[in-house]
């Protein structure tokens, strides 16, 4: 249960599980969480092991989270493992019991093969003495209550029958029970450098058949489970160089390949396919495929040969979690002869200089209250999507109704509010002039249709689920935008670790679905309190964890800045917000610093804040007033060039 090198410092009782035994008296309990009936739940306590080895000012650190309900508690300083002595009885008495007293099926009803199985075989291209040789024998066999005549394949293990499984030929199946499962005919490991695994016993014989001797069968088909070789794994099968993996050519003979090669190891294990290219004899230059399901279907309809190529042309098992150079070897000589290919901007001036969007990348935006973290984000959202073609899914529980949220980003593709009419009164007179005609709305209804998805989890928050429904829209739909607004919706996992621990967990399942999916992640934080005249400042000011800083591609920070100087002909209502880019991990997705963007909350709009610098120091902001013309009328602004920073040379002072 520890840690292999794990050593206790003191002298503990361990139960047959591995944990240490500690006496209750020997807690030292600091706090503890209780349920609605004031039960403890959760305790929080010194370690009875290493506390009183520790520095003096962490002797008294409650590092143990401790399991009341059933007693088993963990250090995260130095990873000891217990459980307190008055839940032992209650823990033992929870453990499964374990049979090891097989018995062993009686023999005596088993016949040569009959002409029933003969004809079978036959027909699936095996000879009887292939199969009689292997074990194969016949039996009348009560299958759910129906007798059937059928074949009997004896489970050995050197001289001993230690199972049978019966098969009737309309593929009825059973087996003897409270009987040893192990693998079919597996001493033919013995002696040998490589053996066959196949997914049944028929595929086994079909390959003794063509001369193979060295084939073992997995029990029960695709579904077995793997702990039936645990006794026979490092007996038969550690000295082998090699594994062929001959599964079925379906998703659970998939699978199955997969789990045999996690258990044994992918590095000898090869992949058999049961499909072969083969010359057509009078074509020159021309092959046609030979595909069967499994290697009898490939024996019978396609013969020996073909099965002796699909053996021979077995390729390498991929090892799960490990890639070469040479698998990048093309993408990389691109980056050589081309360049990095740049990331793609929003049109917000020196924000574009500070940030280049990549796909694959995590984006996580932190800042002030009142700073309108998730209308910076779905303004980002929309520009790439527009610009940039970019299809988004969007998490955002906060925004409800979702008819609601559609409009604010109908706004904002529009330019001005999504309504029908504004009224305007003047002297008491209301007037009234149309803000979007009806084609207009339908026109931006249709493409948000068309690019925007909204991502919704009734039954559990989870960030499985969340990141499941995200990569169901990206098969369909061609989503390659999620948005996770905010991010305390997301249910942490269950368990015994800190909720930093469980925020980092979740932070690098995001990270890992980015690269893995190719999706850009943008996930809106809250701050944590801060202290009187406190500012915020960095990604370390995410309320829960360091390690949204430690985990984000890109970092962004939002502070209010409307004590910001603006030039005279600056628009004295947009709001100015101080954008800090805290983090950008790679040098060419952009760079840290600061800039500042308009705001205009009447069409949810951002825009670019020019700033005027004199003597080389920044002095003064342009605030001009944001574009507010539709956006699916617009040029792209990835094909504007806007203006550089203003730069006062000191002849043209005026002092």
């Amino acid at each position: 249960m520890q840690d292999e090198n794990f050593k206790p410092i003191k002298e503990w009782q361990q139960t047959p599980t591995g944990y240490y035994i500690v006496p209750d008296d020997q807690l030292d309990i600091k706090h503890s969480k209780t349920d609605e009936n004031n039960n403890v739940t959760i305790a929080r306590c010194t370690c009875p092991d290493c506390s009183g080895n520790r520095r003096a000012e962490h002797k008294n650190e409650p590092c143990v989270r401790l399991d009341m309900s059933t007693g088993l508690g963990k250090c995260y300083n130095c990873g000891f493992k217990f459980i307190i002595s008055s839940k032992v009885t209650k823990y033992r008495r929870s453990q499964p019991v374990k049979k090891y007293n097989w018995k062993l099926p009686t023999t005596t009803h088993l016949t040569p093969l009959d002409a029933v199985a003969i004809d079978f075989l036959i027909k699936r291209g095996i000879q009887p003495q292939t199969a009689s040789k292997a074990g194969v024998r016949s039996a009348k066999y009560s299958i759910r209550g129906v007798e059937y005549y059928c074949l009997a394949f004896t489970y050995r293990e050197g001289d001993r029958v230690v199972n049978i499984q019966y098969r009737s030929t309309d593929k009825h199946f059973a087996m003897e029970s409270e009987c040893e499962i192990i693998p079919w005919n597996v001493d033919a490991c013995i002696g040998q450098e490589s053996i066959i695994i196949t997914e049944g016993m028929m595929d086994a014989l079909a390959l003794m058949e063509i001369g193979y001797d060295n084939v073992v069968s997995v029990p029960n088909g695709a579904d077995t489970d793997l702990h039936t070789f645990d006794r026979f794994r490092y007996s038969h099968f550690d000295s082998l160089k090699t594994i062929y993996l001959a599964g079925d050519m379906d998703e659970p003979g998939e699978q199955l390949r997969q789990k045999l090669a996690e258990y044994f190891g992918e590095a000898r294990c090869r992949i058999v396919e049961w499909r072969i290219e083969v010359p057509i004899s009078d074509e020159e230059g021309q092959t046609k495929e030979l595909v069967a399901k499994d290697a009898n279907e490939m024996l019978k309809s396609h013969g020996a040969d073909a099965v002796l190529q699909c053996i021979n042309h077995a390729r390498l098992c991929p090892i799960t979690g490990v890639e070469t150079v040479g698998q990048y070897y093309e993408k990389t000589l691109q980056i050589w002869e081309h360049g990095i290919e740049p990331g793609k901007k929003v049109g917000w001036g020196e924000f574009d200089d500070h940030i280049q969007f990549e796909l694959g990348r995590s984006v996580i935006i932190v800042g002030e209250p009142n700073t309108g973290k998730s209308t910076l984000a779905d303004d980002l959202i929309l520009n790439l999507a527009l610009l940039h073609g970019w299809k988004a899914a969007l998490y955002s529980p906060e925004m409800f109704p979702p008819e609601r949220h559609i409009s604010r980003l109908a706004t904002t593709i529009a330019g001005r509010k999504f309504r029908k009419e504004i009224v305007s009164t003047e002297r008491g007179v209301d007037y009234r002039r149309t803000s979007i005609p009806r084609s207009m709305a339908e026109r931006i209804l249709g493409w948000l249709c068309e690019n925007i998805f909204f991502v919704t989890e009734e039954k559990g928050r989870t960030i499985y689920k969340l990141l499941h429904r995200a990569e169901q829209l990206q098969r369909r739909y061609g989503v390659n935008m999620l948005l996770l607004d905010p991010f305390n919706y997301i249910q942490l996992p269950d368990g015994a670790k800190s909720d930093t621990m469980k925020i980092g967990d979740v932070l690098a399942e995001i990270e890992m679905f980015a690269h893995r999916t190719g999706m850009l992640v943008i996930v809106v934080v809250h701050p944590a309190k801060l202290k009187k005249d406190e500012q915020i400042e960095s990604l370390y000011n995410a309320s829960g964890s360091a390690e949204f800083r430690n985990r984000a591609d890109y970092g962004i920070v939002l502070v209010n800045d409307n004590n910001a100087h603006r030039t005279p002909e600056s628009d004295s209502s947009l709001h100015v917000l101080k954008v800090i880019i805290d983090k950008v991990r790679d040098d060419e997705m952009g760079y840290k610093g600061t800039c500042h963007l308009s705001f205009d909350a009447s069409n949810y709009r951002h825009g670019p804040v020019q700033t005027k610098h004199i003597h080389g120091e920044l002095n003064q902001f342009i605030v001009k007033p944001v574009n507010s013309q539709c956006w699916l009328d617009r040029t792209p602004q990835s094909e504007i060039d806007w203006p550089e920073e203003i730069t006062t040379p000191e002849d043209d002072l005026p002092f």
